[in-house]
């Protein structure tokens, strides 16, 4: 039964790759019974896993039944909250905190959060060292504590050490005024010193004496020699330096011993600061990631596991393990107690005997900053030898690469082979009969006191251009392998090849920047520095001050965003005026004040997605970020939604959400920019990180950055830690020696991880690789430690052999030679076609207005915005209806109320259009009278719309109907955002309905409203039919004033 089998990932996307390959290989009749949920298909990550075995064992796991996982942005503001509570705990206990004097508040709250950080890693140790006092024993093991003070004690009962300070004193009682410089009296004080830390501080005030500022030993007496009185010099000399000897290794055992007991006691802190998180998080009934391995080993570890570990071996009788060069130590030691059966050479009697299948490459570990080890593949590999006879236990070696093409994998053989020696084993390239190439291009550094002919970024973007420009031949695997054909078929490359690999986000903007001007489509996958960026900011900055009216900061920073345009000089004048800082922007600009005035009265009323809503509406936000950047209209959505979620999970204030987001940044924690997974994106230009690309593969790859040196290697991290053999050894940046010993071992591995990084980043080519770094303009023109450094280092001849082609943009190494680089004649128009230097304009003249109606503007900010849209045609809704409706209100609210009606009444079948108007200020400050009139026309219109019989198919509930359907769509390089009214899907083929507000006087103006729309109406059904794959897409026009449904786009 495949229910017998758990194949275990690291990645929910690896999961599901590897659940589609098994189901599409699956035998129809067990598909059957999974799809009947009579067998389990088990595939799934590592916390997956753990999830599902706690929540079939809650009570035993010490958990709540129905346990949620909590959101990792909540998981901050709990630790720092933790943390603070345990410090002021621990304040009140004698003792705890004598070692810790010396730190500020901030430095013990930072190392209290670094060691929350690895609580993984510490509470294995915990448990496997039998709680809380075994974690403690095995840190004070580990820094050898009671061995240390056990030396400390004997070298100062010593009979040399209180001789010698005793003659020393009474040698310098004879020197005059030497005699207080040199601290004569410090001397016997030293010498009758009882206990370690009384002599420590006495020993320290003496180290003026013996050692320079720098704590080195000093090479010269205190005293001169012209200066000394009396014979007895040489017996001066000799005992100066017998003494130093000694204080020197005190100091040095002293500085070991303080190190230890910050050691000890930042872990009681940890320990009390990390039972106040668990506290706060069981009271709301969730656990973290790192809780959901950490109850799981301790479920398995329990008194409960024989129980537990019987019926999973029943029920499970393989494990298959993927990615195993990024398991961690506490994730091995649960799979280690699920196949202890295996080791143990059990099982073999049963009908179908139990097996463990590992894969990994300790080539592509690069997840040590989560704590991966890529040792356990040897760990693992010996305990098989030892356990297990031959004929139970095989080890296979995958050297075959069916990616990359031959020069790329020659390259990388070439370069590791010389950086890693025997360690390396080669790969054969499986694509022997298909040409690839590799690229170095070196950026000179600009000539003292003038710049650089070209930026790294601007190279890169020409690089990428040149590409698809070209027509240079990628191969494509196609479905048809075997039977005579190669299973790859030639084609010219398209931006959607392409590819940039970057180590860390630092240069992000620039590289983007330079994509932009070259017109290239491109999308980050992956980002980060979600609230850093621009138009989340400004957003953001309105919340701040309309929760904080007295922010003037914020509204200063949201009035010279692209949201408003305002200059430095506006802000200066609104801000030196008389009157406050309000009363000067209605006075010097009406009409931002109006905007904002309009926010401010409903910031507090209404839900928060809807204020953020209604801000993201009336500025543009979409159009005024959105131009050259699709990703900052995902973003934009990506913050409506945050607010959307906040509301449906009852925090319903503005102050809530301000001081949540406030605490992200504080923390320091990196929300992820939003994903672009359009369809429309996949003819876009990559960018993501290497650890993002981990599993992928582009036909062409570039590596900019070559230069760079990886920030972990250039200093150490807060802490390091080493566990084995029930010591832990953990010291703290500039604790003293341990902490420089263990910084060079873990450096060294560091290094080592840095080199596998460029391996992963090199075989996710598959046909063309090019890598580009910019020389340092002073010093080492390569930085050491860079990836440009180990190519260099290793010089793979076939790069390297044949020279460089220097010039003044660059240097450029070729493997082949460049003019051996085939390519096909690309079609006049397309992708790289080298004339299309400018951006092509929107070929729909009004679809800003009709898709987002937006107030027009005359500042230089706003035309610079929307300078791709055709403003000499472009109308507003507004402009297009001759009069208000009744009552005074607005066309445009009048619209809004309707849809909002028709929207309630296609999902519960009914609507309130009193409350609906309640959300419009312009409707609530009418005279009752005009109010009553405004609700009788709304109340007339919907009703003769609801009762038409031929109209009812659009408002009957249907499993695939969608009413205010929000989509994301790309048009040509422009990305169009919208609302559709109504969208029913039927069988292959889609129906679109848009509500205009409309009373059709006669069929001239009929058929002007048809055209008027057609281009919107055109662009929703190609998102339909796009969105849902659909064969057909019919779009409609529903006048509702007039009861007309009139056909307006056949697609």
């Amino acid at each position: 039964n495949i229910d017998q089998a758990a194949a275990i990932t690291f990645t929910d996307k690896a999961a599901a790759e590897i659940k589609e390959r098994v189901l599409l290989d699956l035998p129809e009749a067990m598909l059957k019974k999974i799809i009947r949920g009579r067998q389990d298909l088990r595939i799934s990550t590592i916390h997956s896993f753990c999830m599902n075995l706690l929540k079939r064992y809650p009570l035993e796991a010490g958990l709540p039944p129905d346990f949620g996982v909590l959101d990792f942005r909540d998981q901050a503001s709990k630790v720092h909250r933790a943390v603070e509570e345990a410090l002021e705990a621990c304040d009140r206990e004698p003792g705890l905190m004598d070692s810790l004097r010396g730190f500020s508040t901030d430095e013990l709250v930072s190392r209290a959060a670094f060691l929350l950080s690895i609580r993984s890693r510490l509470k294995r140790i915990e448990i496997d060292e039998g709680g809380r006092a075994g974690l403690i024993a095995s840190v004070q093991r580990g820094a050898a504590i009671d061995a240390i003070e056990t030396e400390e004690q004997a070298l100062i009962a010593g009979a040399a050490w209180h001789s010698k300070l005793v003659r020393m004193e009474q040698l310098l009682r004879s020197q005059a005024d030497f005699y207080e410089k040199c601290l004569g009296q410090e001397h016997v004080r030293l010498a009758a010193a009882a206990g370690v830390d009384a002599a420590a501080s006495f020993v320290e005030a003496l180290a003026s004496v013996y050692f320079n500022k720098d704590a080195s030993a000093s090479k010269r007496c205190a005293i001169p020699k012209s200066k000394y009185a009396g014979k007895d010099r040489d017996e001066y000399e000799k005992l100066f330096f017998d003494i130093q000897a000694m204080l020197g290794q005190f100091r040095s055992l002293h500085a070991r011993l303080r190190s230890g007991r910050q050691a000890l006691s930042l872990v009681r802190v940890f320990q009390h600061a990390e039972q106040r998180y668990q506290a706060a998080k069981l009271r709301e009934g969730v656990l973290d990631f790192d809780d959901l391995e950490i109850y799981a080993y301790g479920l398995l570890q329990g008194l409960e596991s024989p129980d537990i570990l019987y019926w999973l071996d029943r029920k499970i009788l393989h494990f298959l393990v993927d990615e195993f060069q990024d398991t961690s130590d506490i994730q091995w030691a649960i799979l280690n107690k699920l196949t202890e059966e295996i080791f143990a050479g059990q099982g073999a009697e049963k009908r179908m005997a139990p097996t463990l299948f590992v894969v990994g490459d300790e080539k592509q570990s690069i997840y040590r900053f989560r704590e991966a080890n890529y040792r356990l593949i040897e760990s693992v590999r010996q305990k098989m030898e030892r356990n297990l006879p031959a004929d139970s236990r095989a080890v296979l070696s995958l050297d075959k690469n069916f990616r990359s093409a031959p020069e790329i994998v020659e390259i990388a053989n070439d370069l590791f082979r010389a950086l890693w020696g025997d360690a390396y084993t080669p790969s054969e390239a499986v694509r022997s009969q298909h040409k690839g190439s590799v690229r170095l291009l070196e950026v000179p550094a600009a000539a003292e006191g003038s710049e650089a002919p070209a930026t790294e970024a601007e190279v890169l973007a020409r690089e990428v251009r040149s590409f698809v420009a070209n027509g240079t031949v990628v191969y494509e695997r196609t479905a048809d392998a075997g039977a005579g054909k190669s299973g790859w078929t030639e084609r010219a490359a398209r931006y959607g090849d392409c590819a940039i690999l970057i180590q860390s986000r630092t240069r992000l903007k620039e590289y983007e920047a330079a994509l932009q001007r070259e017109n290239i489509p491109y999308r980050v996958i992956g980002g980060i520095g979600f609230y850093e960026e621009d138009e989340v900011q400004a957003l953001m900055n309105i919340l701040f001050f309309l929760w904080n009216r007295e922010d003037k900061l914020a509204l200063a920073a949201a009035l010279t965003s692209r949201l408003f345009g305002l200059s430095d000089r506006d802000i200066f004048d609104v801000v030196s005026g008389e009157g406050g800082m309000i009363n000067r922007l209605r006075e010097l600009h009406p009409e931002e004040w109006s905007i904002l005035h309009g926010w401010m009265k409903l910031a507090g009323l209404v839900p928060l997605a809807h204020l953020v809503h209604r801000i993201i509406g009336d500025s543009g936000a979409y159009v005024r970020f959105g131009k050259g950047n699709p990703q900052a209209v995902f973003n934009i959505d990506k913050l409506l939604d945050t607010a959307r979620e906040f509301d449906r999970r009852g925090y319903t204030t503005l102050q809530d959400f301000v001081e949540w987001v406030r605490n992200i940044r504080a923390t320091e924690q990196r929300e992820a920019t939003a994903d672009m997974n359009l369809p429309g994106f996949a003819g876009s230009v990559s960018i993501m990180t290497v650890h993002k690309a981990k599993g992928l593969e582009y036909p062409i790859l570039f590596l900019p950055g070559m230069n760079q040196q990886p920030r972990s290697l250039s200093s150490g991290p807060l802490a390091v830690i080493e566990d084995q053999k029930g010591k832990v050894r953990l010291a703290f940046k500039d604790s003293g020696p341990l902490y420089q010993e263990l910084w060079d071992r873990e450096q060294e591995e560091l290094l080592r991880e840095h080199q596998r990084l460029l391996y992963v980043a090199m075989t996710r080519a598959r046909d063309h690789l090019v890598m580009i770094g910019k020389l340092n303009d002073g010093g080492r023109a390569v930085k050491q430690n860079s990836w440009l450094s180990y190519l260099h280092q290793a010089a793979p001849r076939p790069l390297f052999g044949a020279g460089a082609q220097a010039g003044p943009v660059m240097t450029v190494y070729a493997y082949p030679a460049p003019c051996a680089a085939r390519t096909v004649k690309v079609v006049p128009g397309g992708e790289g076609r080298t004339d299309d230097t400018e951006a092509r304009p929107l070929d729909l003249p009004v679809l800003i207005a009709n898709l987002s109606p937006i107030e027009r503007s005359l500042s230089p900010e706003w035309k610079k915005a929307t300078g791709f849209i055709r403003h000499d045609t472009e109308a507003s809704p507004e402009t297009l209806v001759p009069h208000a409706g009744p009552g005074g209100v607005s066309p445009l609210t009048r619209g809004t109320v309707l849809h909002r009606c028709l929207e309630e009444f296609t999902k519960t079948g009914e609507y309130d259009a009193a409350r609906m108007m309640e959300e419009h200020e312009d409707i609530l400050v009418l005279p009752p009278a005009r109010r009553d009139m405004f609700i009788e026309d709304a109340q007339q219109v919907l009703q003769r719309v609801l009762n038409n019989r031929e109209h009812a198919w659009i408002f009957e509930p249907a499993p695939r109907s969608y009413s205010e359907l929000p989509f994301l769509h790309k048009k040509g390089n422009t990305l169009v955002s919208g609302v559709i009214d109504r969208v029913i899907i039927r069988e292959n083929e889609g129906f679109v309905i848009d509500y205009k507000a409309i009373l059709i006087g006669d069929d001239e103006a009929h058929a002007a409203w048809l055209a008027h729309y057609r281009p919107q109406v055109q662009v929703y059904c190609e998102a339909v039919k796009e969105i849902f794959a659909l064969r057909a897409v019919t779009g409609y026009l529903l006048f509702l004033d007039s009861n007309m449904l009139s056909l307006c786009v056949p697609l």
